[in-house]
């Protein structure tokens, strides 16, 4: 059974915490490392932390808007204007900023590949821009987008070849996939929505998108070739740009003086014998080689999966035929890049532990 659940601290606690924090809410990043929301604010020129118990504050002040925001690493990077800013993850302090394009462009999605390669649409003159974040390089991905680019994602697709998934502002708004290979653009669907914002994807290969021209959130799911699923269709207002949390199944939809969170997870994944308390996952940071302890030997069909934090993408998938209450796994072998991953522990009962693994 699958059910949307609104977060309860937002509707009784959050209202006047974001009437005095947010302003012009545009972009939501959820900081892993430091289990924090951070929410980009055009009408302030600041970024907020939402920390974990709800409580807000400024993380950092700009001297232009910022509009989408992407994490790497220790940086957090702006698009404002025709530039790109890069602010400490730890500090708030602004490291670098880079001019991407000039004239009148209006820098506003921007996502990531595996690769640390961000990805940002211009809003104003249809080009996709490329970005590395090893030598602070930059250039046009894709010249001509035929239609207006705004929200994006990166997809690893079939594992062979990834994509970058584009939502198209305007009547009716198109959804289109890049290449990543030779940055050539395909037509995935004509919507029926009008003037998409923001892009986003979930567990399962399904896409959530914002609409403006109906004030929703609608799911599909990774072939676009089923009708959409309305998944909210009241409380939100010119919703912007989305996020999924994968470690907790929550989207995050900034709006105005708002940000709203919608759990998207299956309620019935809660059902196992196991305290999840009693599961621990060490040396966490890893080097490659992990061990887990807790796990009940009477649990069936254990099976372990590692996700990009980022992009969602499974990476790793193995069942554990040989399971015992300490169970140690050698990842070494599959050449997971330095980063932070969701393990995800399941069985026949459902779900019944998810944590968070940085590998070093």
């Amino acid at each position: 059974m699958r059910k949307i659940i609104f977060t309860a601290f937002s509707l009784l606690f959050g209202q006047t915490l974001i009437a005095q924090n947010y302003s012009g809410a545009e972009s939501v990043e959820f900081d892993y490392a430091n289990n924090r929301y951070l929410v980009s604010n055009t009408s302030s020129n600041q970024i907020i932390a939402r920390a974990a118990n709800g409580t807000l504050s400024v993380f950092a002040t700009l001297t232009a808007a910022p509009y989408g925001i992407e994490i790497v690493g220790d940086t957090l990077y702006c698009c404002t204007g025709g530039s790109l800013r890069g602010v400490n993850l730890n500090t708030g302090a602004q490291i670098f900023s880079k001019v991407i394009a000039t004239g009148q462009v209006f820098l506003n999605g921007i996502t990531q590949d595996p690769s640390g390669n961000l990805y940002l649409t211009g809003f104003t003159n249809k080009k996709v821009y490329r970005f590395n974040t090893a030598n602070r390089q930059s250039n046009i991905f894709v010249n001509n987008t035929t239609t207006t680019p705004n929200g994006i994602i990166y997809d690893g697709y079939d594992g062979v070849s990834p994509r970058l998934v584009l939502a198209g502002w305007g009547t009716p708004a198109t959804i289109k996939s890049i290449s990543l290979a030779d940055s050539s653009i395909s037509l995935l669907v004509n919507t029926p929505f009008g003037s998409i914002d923001g892009i986003a994807k979930g567990k399962n290969g399904n896409f959530y998108i914002s609409c403006w021209s109906n004030n929703s959130i609608q799911r599909y799911d990774s072939t676009f070739a089923n009708a959409p699923t309305a998944m909210v269709t009241s409380g939100i207002s010119s919703p912007a740009d989305i996020f999924y949390n994968q470690l907790s199944d929550t989207l995050a939809v900034p709006f105005g003086s708002n940000v709203n969170f919608y759990f998207f997870g299956d309620v019935t994944a809660q059902k196992s014998n196991l305290n999840v308390e009693d599961i621990h996952v060490y040396p966490n940071p890893s080097k490659g080689i992990i061990n887990i302890n807790g796990i009940n030997a009477d649990l069936k069909n254990v099976n372990l999966s590692l996700y990009e934090m980022g992009s969602g993408k499974q990476v790793f998938s193995e069942n554990l035929a040989n399971l015992n209450e300490n169970t140690s796994i050698n990842l070494k072998s599959h050449h997971l890049s330095a980063g932070i991953y969701l393990l995800e522990l399941n069985s026949n009962d459902g779900i019944v532990s998810r944590k968070k693994l940085i590998i070093e």
